[in-house]
């Protein structure tokens, strides 16, 4: 029988920029800064929304981790 322990170990590695849900991040070739809503290491991917957020809400994207840089 296979064991999913490699499964769950890649899931939890760290992102390569130590990019944690609630952080505010920037994108690569913009100034604006963006809140992380979720991350899916699997996939490299990650959910972003503008952030202050705006009046009337921020729309949130998919964008992959790799075009994401910490705010620190």
């Amino acid at each position: 029988m296979k064991t999913s322990k490699n499964v769950i170990e890649k899931t939890r590695k760290k992102t390569e920029n130590n990019i944690n849900q609630g952080d505010c991040v920037y994108l690569k070739n913009q100034e604006e800064l963006f809140q992380v809503l979720g991350i899916d290491n699997a996939y490299e991917k990650c959910w972003v929304r503008e952030w202050p957020l705006n009046p009337n809400g921020s729309p949130v994207f998919e964008i992959s981790i790799k075009q994401v840089s910490s705010n620190q």
